[in-house]
């Protein structure tokens, strides 16, 4: 047992003393001295002696320097002493709180070096023992390159409580950006490092409160870390704060707290955020904004507004400083927390927007503004000042410019605001028109005054140049492409020849278009527009890091139509996720491009492991997001379903789908479009897995919501009804999809461009006709939609195959095994080992052509192994396709004499098929059919 400060038997009557003088302000200790009892009195020197011991704790420099004198006399601990798991190598740290030693594991189970915190053992009762154990809780929740890593706790035999904590070798970063002569643009990446830390910190509702140049690290290749989560609130867990509020503010360093926390007011993640805004102004400028002048200095300091940092600096990093940082510090550094930015987030993309050469979101700091900050701090110098003609005329002048600028600005937003008004205009019924005011469409309302803009502000290019950019977004908003092109082109075309062909709304455009581009059907346009966007930024010395990884994302898309460049993209997408990590990754941006990720892998890769675990970052990230996007979501958990539908996960996939269409339901409500498909897709995954029942029942909820029938204009309609009726051809009742596909192939058809999706429609009647016993018009559409995909897809694409297979059944019910035989080979051979349903169906297809010939050898050859890739197939399927796969090897087996084999294979797939093949019930259809059209008989049988 390690030796206390009091005698054993005086322990638990002192340790309650300490508590309760801890609770006291330092000010009014030592009237509660004197309060003690006589039974107590004894115990005074001890007490004194153990607040004098942790005097650092309350001046906030706990582990910012080694302990001297007697606090480091007072160690507990030794080289080579054992603590837990733990053998302590040399100390690290001393303070009045506790020690940090340099130890290794020394009981064999893995190798490694760590910092091993340790407090000093008269305090760890009351309020600091939970506060060691609040420690411990909370850098386990933390997990962050940037953060120094949490690895163990646990307390020894001897109740000694230790935390295990990476060991990081580096210097505080102010010494850091000393020793290497870093500029302004140096320290501010730094110090978006750092806010990326905090940020983590702050999405696990963590907030650090105690941010000094000591508790950030730079390592000898440049890498922050962020150490000492000791004393963070959890924003989450009100329950504690009563209990630890006023020990956990003493205990931040007063030179960097922020003015709530100083008056113990509410702490906040802008209580960090105000942390870093004195430590850029002092890896800025050398000194912190407020310098304490004595010990208590910074209870008597006025903190209500911060000096320029410019101000403090003379030359070329004034210059730097001037203007941009002024503002963005003056915003980090305001007293009131709702003024300063919102999140470490959204002060990390000011200071990007800093480095990119971009406008910067705070206010800027004009002349003004300086002159008024100057004037509240030094109001006697101003005043004397003012007597001095000069300054009296430079004041003037300032004023003027000010009052010019004020009423440019008024003017400009006076024309915009009126020409808006203008638009709606056309909707006054005073005003003669030719046609009724209601029939005015929104769009026709913009096409009457957009046109005119150009004209009317001929001669002020900027208003030109806003309003053109709110058009295109309100024609874009409005569903209107063309608009949006022309009007954006527009735009753009005027900040180049005012600006040049670097301003960031160009370099904004040019990504832009460069992603819509790739996102089409138009190969040539994607590459030219992708080569274009990439030589502009490479012009640009720091581009913004988030319009690169947008570029990346377009390029990936572009790579991945190349086959030979798969891997190419695959790596432009990684690179456009790890861009976002670092610089944004706190940002919907960074959600996207996790999601287009995920979809390479899903679709191009066919990894769908790696496809479900990138879309559960990406849904977690979502989730965590201040702004929250439901509808992100909701592509999200779309995304999701039909990943595990492609690998027949089908309860996993309707559950998904639910969540799509229940979120759906809550932000837009159930009878809006976007929560059409998410419901139609679980109910078809529910179909897939043979749930029949389960499947009618979402249809027969869906159905009624959908538009009339003769709609084309709703895709998420036409849509639902592909689904419906593709799934009552395959459950034998092709009379009644029949009228739905027809319905939906002619919209389709009206829609130039849904091309894929009228390809598989026409699939899906074609095949329907096959059942319906139309077998000349299932013939005339299965070729058109294999024509149709041949000439737009490769053969190794599942859509060629899945038409090609279709093709070939129907071929085979026309007497045409040869030809039948063809299309299935061409399958097999473009397969490239992937065991797919298709091509098990198309092994299948080459046993009934075989048997169609008499080749019994060849049959029994092709079945077994329709059967054998049935059994690892990995994507989509039909489990109604495994009984049809059973009944092709029995007759194989049947032609080959081994009939008792033939028999047992036959029942079982019968037993299958009864299964999966429960009727619905036609009472449920009949309904669900007159959603769709009044006059429909639900007259289909199986």
């Amino acid at each position: 047992m390690k030796p206390l400060p009091c005698s054993s038997a005086d322990w638990p009557r002192f340790s309650v003393l300490l508590d309760q003088c801890l609770e006291v302000a330092p000010e009014e200790r030592e009237a509660w001295f004197r309060r003690l009892s006589p039974s107590d009195a004894h115990l005074e020197p001890v007490l004194r002696s153990v607040l004098a011991k942790s005097e650092s704790l309350s001046s906030g420099h706990w582990l910012e320097h080694p302990a001297t004198g007697d606090a480091a006399a007072a160690s507990y601990f030794g080289p080579g002493m054992d603590v837990g798991p733990w053998r302590l190598l040399r100390p690290v740290g001393r303070g009045g709180m506790g020690e940090v030693w340099l130890a290794e594991r020394m009981d064999g189970r893995y190798a490694r070096q760590v910092a091993l915190k340790l407090p000093h053992p008269h305090l760890l009762g009351g309020l600091l023992k939970d506060r060691f154990h609040r420690e411990r809780d909370i850098l386990a929740r933390l997990e962050h390159p940037q953060i120094a890593r949490f690895y163990d706790a646990g307390i020894t035999d001897a109740d000694q409580p230790w935390l295990a904590l990476e060991y990081v070798e580096g210097a505080p970063i102010t010494e850091h950006c000393r020793a290497q002569a870093l500029d302004a643009r140096g320290c501010v990446a730094l110090m978006r490092d750092v806010a990326t830390a905090i940020q983590a910190a702050h999405t696990q509702m963590v907030v650090h409160r105690d941010l000094k140049p000591a508790n950030v690290l730079v390592t000898s290749d440049g890498a922050v870390k962020l150490l000492d989560f000791g004393i963070a609130k959890l924003l989450d867990d009100p329950a504690q704060e009563a209990g630890l509020t006023q020990l956990g503010h003493r205990a931040a360093t007063p030179d960097y707290a922020a003015p709530e926390q100083l008056a113990g007011g509410t702490v906040s993640a802008a209580t960090d955020v105000y942390a870093m805004g004195v430590m850029l102004h002092e890896l800025l400028t050398g000194s912190r904004p407020f310098e304490a002048k004595s010990r208590l200095g910074w209870m008597l300091d006025d903190r209500r507004e911060a000096p320029l940092a410019s101000g403090k600096v003379t030359g070329k990093r004034r210059a730097e400083i001037k203007v941009d940082l002024d503002s963005i510090l003056a915003k980090a550094l305001e007293s009131d927390p709702g003024k300063r930015y919102a999140s470490a987030d959204a002060f990390s993309d000011d200071l990007g927007r800093y480095l990119g050469h971009q406008p910067i979101r705070a206010r800027r700091i004009g002349g003004w503004q300086r002159a008024a900050k100057f004037t509240r701090r030094h109001r006697q110098g101003v005043v004397m000042a003012a007597l001095v003609l000069a300054v009296l005329m430079a004041g003037v002048a300032g004023v003027l410019w000010q009052a010019q600028r004020a009423a440019e600005e008024a003017r400009r937003a006076t024309a915009i605001k009126e020409f808006l008004i203008e638009v709606f205009a056309t909707l006054d019924p005073r005003i003669a028109t030719d046609g009724p005011r209601g029939g005015i469409s929104a769009i026709a309302m913009l096409d009457a005054s957009a046109s005119r803009i150009q004209v009317r502000f001929a001669d002020d290019p900027d208003v030109q140049i806003e309003l053109l950019r709110i058009v295109a977004d309100l024609y874009r908003q409005l569903g209107d492409e063309a608009g949006y092109e022309k009007y954006q082109a527009l735009q753009l075309e005027q900040v180049r020849l005012r600006y040049g062909p670097l301003h960031a709304n160009v370099l904004d455009g040019a990504v832009e278009s460069a992603f819509r581009a790739c996102s089409g059907a138009d190969r040539d346009r994607c590459v030219a527009a992708v080569d274009d966007a990439g030589r502009l930024l490479d012009r640009v010395d720091e581009p913004d890091p988030e319009l690169r990884a947008i570029w990346l994302l377009a390029r990936g898309l572009m790579l991945q139509r190349d086959e030979a460049r798969l891997q190419e993209a695959g790596q432009a997408y990684a690179d456009a996720v790890a861009l976002y990590a670092q610089h944004h990754p706190q940002s919907r941006g960074h959600v996207t491009a996790m999601i287009q990720l995920a979809g390479f892998h899903n679709v191009v890769q066919l990894d769908y492991p790696r496809a479900i675990e990138t879309y559960r970052k990406a849904e977690a990230l979502a989730q965590s997001l201040p702004d929250r996007n439901d509808a992100e979501l909701q592509t999200l958990h779309g995304n999701l379903g039909l990943v595990y539908q492609q690998m027949g996960q089908f309860s996993a996939a309707a559950a998904e789908f639910r969540k799509s269409a229940a979120l759906a339901d809550r932000t837009t409500g159930p009878d809006v479009p976007s929560a059409w498909v998410p419901r139609a897709n679980a109910a078809r995954t529910l179909h897939l897995a043979g749930q029949r029942e389960a499947a009618h029942r979402e249809f027969e909820r869906l159905l009624p919501l959908l538009p009339d029938g003769d709609d084309d204009t709703v895709i998420e309609a036409i849509t639902a009804r592909t689904h419906y009726g593709e799934r009552l051809s395959s459950e034998g009742r092709p009379r009644l999809a029949i009228p739905v596909l027809e319905l939906v192939e002619r919209g389709y058809a009206r829609n130039s461009e849904f091309g894929f999706q009228l390809r598989l429609v026409r699939r899906y009647l074609g095949e329907a006709y096959a059942r319906a016993g139309r077998h000349a018009d299932a013939g005339r559409l299965l070729q058109l939609s294999l024509e149709d995909y041949v000439a737009h897809q490769a053969d190794g694409d599942q859509p060629v195959m899945a038409i090609r297979e279709s093709w070939g059944r129907w071929l085979l019910h026309d007497q045409r095994p040869g030809e039948a035989g063809s299309q299935f080979e061409n399958i097999v051979a473009n397969a490239s080992g992937r065991p797919l349903a298709h091509v098990a169906l198309a092994h299948g297809g080459l046993a009934r052509a075989a048997l169609a010939r008499d080749d019994v050898p060849a049959a029994l050859q092709h079945s077994q192994e329709a059967l054998a890739v049935w059994g690892e197939v990995v994507g989509f399927r039909d489990v109604r396709m495994q009984p049809y796969l059973q009944r092709i090897r029995a007759d194989a087996l049947a032609a080959a004499g081994q009939l008792a084999e033939a028999q047992l294979l036959e029942n079982t797939a019968a037993e299958a098929s009864a299964r999966y093949d429960h009727p619905s019930s036609v009472s449920v259809i009949r309904r669900q059919m007159a959603t769709l059209d009044p006059t429909a008989q639900a007259t289909g049988t199986r």
